[in-house]
């Protein structure tokens, strides 16, 4: 059986339905019918009835909305099935259209005899897709690199750190690309170029904003008419700037400016140039750096204190913890000031330099200014450019790389033309060079050695070895070569006046022979050996001075890490340096770079000395002669006079008066060791020649002897030395003068008894020697000395 109408169901299909068009007649009763069962079963329900009308039609509102959203919701989920639809048919005519363009494709493919055919079709198609997708990349790129552009503009002038984020992304964008494009074999030149030209662009912007705005406060407070203390707008301007740099100096492998000393500069540069570019006459070239050069460092002098006082304080809070906190250029305001000014004046050191390269006197005088202004820099302001370990390097450093070669040869020429000017200047021997008992030398030695130290303060302010290095060998080395050649050379003319080979060769005229005889002979030996030995005394002081021993350990440092095929200098090889230097070179033995000069010119000095040794005994041949023919020592006499009260020989006269001036120069000329030398060779050699001239080969009566002893005796005297003179001649003219008797508490023996003793065995001649006290003669040669006695020859003893 049915259920009741009141438990009855709702349809499903009345829920979908327009209950008014769409839901049957029937169905819609029974509805109506099943709810008012439901509502009303009673009579009291009637009572809420209005109740119940209100609620249905809430019911029935809440319905319509229903059915409103859900007929949006129909319409929305039309559209979508529409469009849907609509891309369905799109994708696939898309689809047909690159199906037609696979099988065109494949048609051309397989319409081809060869694979290699085939490829170089599809090329053309493929390049064009891929530059268009490259073409998009470098659109997005240039994007970017606007973008980053205009966002670092936004930040300035207020806030210029912020302004650093941008720009160092494209910095760091250019330089990508840059390694990108190494790696790429140098392709998208253009873009490469456009996007670091983009950076340099921006930065040099960025700098501009910033600097203008410190250049307008400078004009507000009259700079730099008004040094007054800066105001808090000033330093804050300052800091900003510092702020922008950060990176830059950071980067930095060499010194730059720091932009607001830079600002501060640019008025002293406008001066500058004003005065030294122009027309002016400060700027005549003749007045090389007289004007400019004083006028920098007196600028740097006038602007110190304020620069101190008012810079230094802003540098140093601004770099405080900071890695650049220890570099001068950066902190010190002064250094920064002058790093500033620097570009200018190099920029005028080369336009005159120009000029002048031409002129070899201004030339060098240019260059001994720029020294000299370099060490002023750095003396007077403690300038090292940031670099505590070597210091700063100098104008003159940048200047050498250019005009080292000419400079060298213009210092060449005037250093030869001098010592041309100094060899051909009458020479002479300085007696005032030095002072008693040491070599004197000449006024040419002297003046080479002047000439040689004027040479050394043209370089040794030079700071690289290369350039020091040719200073040494090209000029120095030469003129020293040169000179020593002089010297040598007057040493074989000498020889060869002197040697009877030479003057029949070369046809020497009694002039040349006069010039190496007596005390003009004696002139020319001790010129040379005296030069010799300022030349030797003056080198040996140089190798240990600071700058020589300097370049010496820097020339071994290098030596020692390179091979002897290696350049040591420049364009100079190993085996030349060395040649020119030291043996040394390149060892762990000591030495120093004047080692082959010194030794060349020792050689010298001792083959001057030989010959000095030599000299006075060419002239005991002829000048004894006299003496040595005289037969005056068989004199006979009643009584042997005192030996201190004889005369000496006549003949001996002439002869003494040439070896005591002969003496008396060579005391004067020489120091006391090679006079000494020479003297005890002098007197050896006349020993010699009166022990085998006159002792051994004349006869002797008392008288005679007694006579050749004072001639002896005469002779010693002529050297106040003890320990020069004729000892071996000595000896044997005492043993010659034994008295023929002896009286009671006179020393003995007599000549008779010395006869006796000496006739004996060969050790009793030796034992009777050294009864004498004779230390120089023998037994056998005292025997032959009493021989010459014409005493004993009646005796038969001997």
């Amino acid at each position: 059986m049915a259920a009741p109408s009141a438990y009855r169901d709702p349809s499903p299909v009345a829920i979908l339905l327009d209950p008014k068009a769409e839901i049957p007649v029937g169905e819609r009763d029974i509805r109506l019918e099943d709810y008012l069962n439901d509502k009303i079963q009673t009579p009291a329900d009637f009572g809420d009835l209005a109740g119940l009308i209100e609620n249905v039609e809430t019911q029935k509102k809440q319905l319509e909305k229903q059915l409103v959203e859900a007929r949006a919701k129909l319409e929305e989920s039309k559209r979508a099935s529409a469009n849907h639809n609509s891309l369905i048919l799109q994708r696939a005519k898309e689809f047909e259209e690159q199906q037609n363009n696979v099988y065109k494709r494949l048609m051309m493919v397989i319409s081809a005899d060869t694979p290699e055919q085939a490829v170089n079709r599809l090329k053309g198609p493929m390049e064009k897709l891929r530059k268009v997708d490259l073409a998009t990349e470098y659109v997005e790129l240039l994007k970017e690199v606007d973008d980053l552009t205009k966002d670092a503009h936004k930040h300035l002038p207020a806030n210029p750190k912020e302004a650093l984020g941008p720009y160092t992304q494209l910095k760091e964008l250019a330089k990508l690309l840059n390694n990108l494009q190494e790696s790429a074999e140098g392709a998208a030149v253009h873009l490469v170029n456009y996007v670091d030209q983009a950076s340099t662009r921006l930065w040099e912007q960025m700098k501009k904003i910033m600097t203008d705005e410190f250049e307008s406060i400078l004009q507000k407070s009259k700079w730099p008419d008004s040094a007054s203390v800066p105001t808090r707008e000033w330093s804050d301007c300052f800091e900003k700037l510092l702020d922008l740099q950060y990176p830059e100096l950071m980067d930095a492998r060499e010194p730059i400016i720091l932009l607001p000393m830079g600002v501060l500069a640019k008025t002293f540069i406008q001066q500058f140039k004003y005065h030294f570019f122009s027309d002016k006459p400060t700027n005549a070239a003749n007045k090389l750096g007289d004007y400019f050069l004083s006028w920098f460092v007196g600028t740097i002098e006038n602007w110190e204190p304020f620069l101190r006082e008012n810079v230094g304080p802003v540098l140093a809070a601004h770099f405080r913890g900071n890695v650049l906190a220890g570099n001068s250029i950066y902190v010190d305001p002064v250094a920064a000031f002058i790093t500033a000014l620097l570009p200018v004046l190099r920029e005028k050191v080369s336009s005159l330099l120009k000029e002048i390269s031409n002129d070899p006197g201004l030339l060098s005088r240019f260059m001994h200014q720029l020294f000299e202004f370099d060490d002023t820099i750095r003396i007077k302001f403690s300038y090292d450019a940031g670099n505590v370990q070597f210091g700063w390097k100098g104008i003159t450093w940048e200047v050498l790389d250019t005009y080292f070669d000419r400079w060298l040869q213009v210092e060449k020429d005037f250093a030869l033309q001098r010592y041309q000017e100094i060899i051909k200047a009458p020479d002479s021997i300085d007696y005032d060079s030095t002072s008693p008992g040491k070599t004197k030398y000449t006024s040419v030695a002297t003046q080479v050695t002047d000439l040689l130290l004027t040479v050394t303060k043209s370089y040794n302010r030079i700071r690289r070895f290369r350039n020091k290095m040719y200073f040494l060998i090209e000029i120095q080395a030469e003129i020293l070569d040169q000179y020593h050649g002089r010297l040598s050379d007057s040493l074989d003319a000498y020889q060869t006046i002197l040697s009877p080979l030479g003057r029949r060769l070369h046809g020497v005229t009694k002039e040349m022979q006069a010039e190496v005889e007596g005390i003009a002979g004696l002139e020319s030996l001790c010129k040379v050996y005296g030069s010799a030995e300022h030349i030797i005394s003056t080198l040996n002081e140089w190798s240990n001075e600071e700058f020589f021993v300097a370049l010496w350990d820097e020339l071994q440092g290098r030596a020692k890490s390179a091979s002897v095929d290696d350049n040591l200098a420049g364009e100079m090889t190993y085996t030349t340096v060395k040649e020119s230097t030291s043996t040394a070179v390149g060892s762990d033995a000591d030495g120093s770079v004047f080692d082959m000069t010194i030794q060349g010119f020792s050689r010298l000095q001792s083959r001057a000395l030989d010959f000095l040794m030599q000299a006075p005994k060419y002239s005991f041949p002829q000048a004894f002669k006299p003496y040595l023919s005289t037969p005056q020592w068989t004199t006979v006499g009643d009584e042997v006079p005192n030996p201190s009260i004889i005369a000496i020989t006549p003949e001996l006269d002439q002869p003494l008066q040439t070896l005591k001036l002969e003496l008396s120069f060579l005391q004067r000329a020489l120091g006391f060791s090679p006079f000494r030398r020479i003297w005890r060779a002098t007197l050896d050699a006349l020993q010699d020649l009166l022990w085998s001239d006159v002792l051994f080969k004349q006869r002797f009566t008392a008288l005679g002897a007694a006579r050749f002893m004072q001639d002896v005796v005469t002779m010693e005297r002529l050297v106040d030395a003890p320990t020069l003179g004729m000892p071996k001649l000595r000896e044997g003219v005492l043993l010659l003068n034994l008295p023929l008797t002896v009286e009671d508490g006179q020393p003995g023996p007599s000549l008779k008894d010395a006869c006796t003793e000496l006739s004996g065995s060969d050790s009793e001649a030796e034992a009777f020697v050294v009864k004498m006290g004779y230390n120089y003669i023998s037994g056998h040669e005292a025997k032959s000395i009493l021989r010459r006695r014409v005493e004993t020859f009646d005796w038969g003893v001997l």
